[in-house]
């Protein structure tokens, strides 16, 4: 007990340290000791993230996201092409597209998906100048040309598709892109000025 007073600590209280090369722990069994951390700073030493830490654990995480972005579009975009509506160009190489008013429209509205038969073993392409957002994908099989046209696309728009194999053949699409409520206005307009 004497032993004890000479060094300053009774029954009461004791303290364990036990530690390893990296952390030290501490055990504080008295209430005195736990309130004042002046005692405790030469045995505990708080270890927190170094800025060189934080900027590797930050730099993984850019990395992998933009390895991940991309695949992430690609998919959205496949999801947006199963709302897409598949046309096919008729005999007189015309193709009717209706679009909604902007106000009704959503995100994967308006998708199409025209539907074109090059002849087997050659390649295509849509000959410039065409709408912008136009462009030649494969699905299934089959050869498409995805557009979602805009509200200022709605017109007359002629198309070349080029077809490159044994022979380079070029096939002419007329796409009329309209709006219903738009074509009732303008029929009205004219039904009341005659």
């Amino acid at each position: 007990m004497r032993a004890l007073k000479a060094r300053g600590e009774t029954r009461n209280s004791h303290l364990c340290v036990a530690g390893n090369s990296s952390r030290e722990t501490v055990v504080v069994r008295n209430k005195k000791m736990q309130n004042d951390k002046s005692q405790l700073e030469g045995v505990v030493r708080l270890r927190g993230f170094t800025l060189l830490e934080l900027l590797v654990v930050m730099s993984i995480i850019l990395l992998l996201t933009s390895i991940l972005l991309p695949c992430l579009m690609r998919a959205k975009e496949s999801a947006y092409e199963l709302f897409a509506m598949q046309t096919e160009v008729d005999k007189e190489g015309k193709v009717r597209m209706e679009i909604k008013d902007p106000s009704h429209r959503k995100r994967y509205d308006d998708i199409y998906m025209i539907e074109i038969n090059p002849p087997r073993n050659c390649h295509w392409f849509i000959k410039k100048p065409h709408p912008s957002g136009m462009k030649p994908i494969r699905r299934d099989g089959q050869d498409y040309i995805k557009w979602r046209p805009g509200w200022d696309d709605i017109d007359i728009h002629v198309i070349t598709v080029v077809y490159e194999g044994e022979e380079v053949t070029e096939q002419e699409i007329t796409v009329y892109v309209y709006n219903r409520e738009q074509l009732e206005d303008e029929r009205e307009g004219r039904s009341g000025a005659d």
